[in-house]
């Protein structure tokens, strides 16, 4: 655990889209991406970096293939990082699926505390529709949670779906559905800092804006197996290298955070030697 005056400092991977078969290949792509071995190659490479780091924070779309084979392979090449796995569900997860073959290492907590960051976990994971939503039961745990916590701490809320826009048009519609209401919500705790997502295999950094001036950091993390071209009407594909955030919680309230990506080369050696 952090002392309180400690910088909280994280890695944030998300969007794996793995299979059971460490040799599968991504179906809905013409480009050659082998999700297993981008998450292997991307683990390799962040765990000679993980001193002064305290999580991973995994969110969502763990699976392409949603089966407890593939969660249980996931397991087992997580449970082998060197830090605490924080995981939450996105649009092509199976939830209850992922906490019966999640363990370890690797945990699906509501919220973690880390000195004086909370990191709260929500999951935007609806069946059967590639957007995001939060129940009215979800909203008040939310709530509560927010309630809880100091007024001279901070948040960090972590989600799989994007709750502003990004100027992407056919990702967008697939965002949080509720988002007037979730920024209501957040508007009466001075608390919560900074939003950090997922889905959208694209770097975003941008904010809410609230009408006394106040601002809410956002922002949105590329993937580990494949990236898409930002500001697009439609979907058009981009690159395979792997992403990670590295993130820096401040103990005065800010974020420091940047995006990185695998090199290809480095991509290329973990693979192979993968093979």
């Amino acid at each position: 655990m952090n002392k309180r005056a400690d910088i909280v400092r994280l890695f944030q991977v998300t969007d794996s889209h793995c299979y059971e078969s460490d040799d599968a290949r991504l179906t809905w792509t013409d480009m050659p991406i082998y999700p297993n071995l981008s998450l292997k190659a991307m683990l390799a490479h962040l765990t000679g970096r993980v001193e002064n780091y305290s999580a991973l924070m995994l969110t969502g779309d763990l699976a392409q293939e949603e089966t407890p084979a593939t969660y249980q392979r996931v397991n087992t090449l997580l449970n082998a990082f060197p830090l605490p796995v924080y995981a939450l569900p996105g649009n092509h997860d199976i939830p209850q699926m992922m906490k019966e073959n999640l363990s370890g290492n690797v945990q699906m907590p509501e919220q973690v505390t880390l000195g004086r960051w909370h990191l709260l976990l929500l999951d935007t994971h609806a069946n059967d529709k590639p957007d995001g939503y939060l129940t009215d039961d979800q909203f008040e745990q939310f709530e509560k949670r927010l309630v809880s916590i100091p007024e001279d701490d901070f948040v960090a809320v972590f989600m799989h779906h994007h709750p502003v826009p990004i100027s992407s048009e056919w990702m967008d519609v697939m965002g949080l559905q509720q988002k007037t209401y979730f920024w209501q919500l957040i508007e009466h705790f001075p608390q919560v800092k900074v939003v950090f997502n997922g889905h959208i295999h694209q770097e975003f950094n941008g904010q809410h804006q609230y009408l006394d001036g106040r601002t809410v950091a956002v922002h949105g993390t590329p993937a580990t197996c494949i990236q898409m071209k930002p500001v697009r009407k439609d979907i058009e594909f981009d690159h395979t290298c792997p992403a990670w955030r590295d993130i820096a919680l401040l103990p005065d309230g800010s974020v420091q955070t940047q995006v990185h990506y695998l090199p290809f080369v480095v991509r290329e050696e973990a693979i192979r030697s993968s093979i």
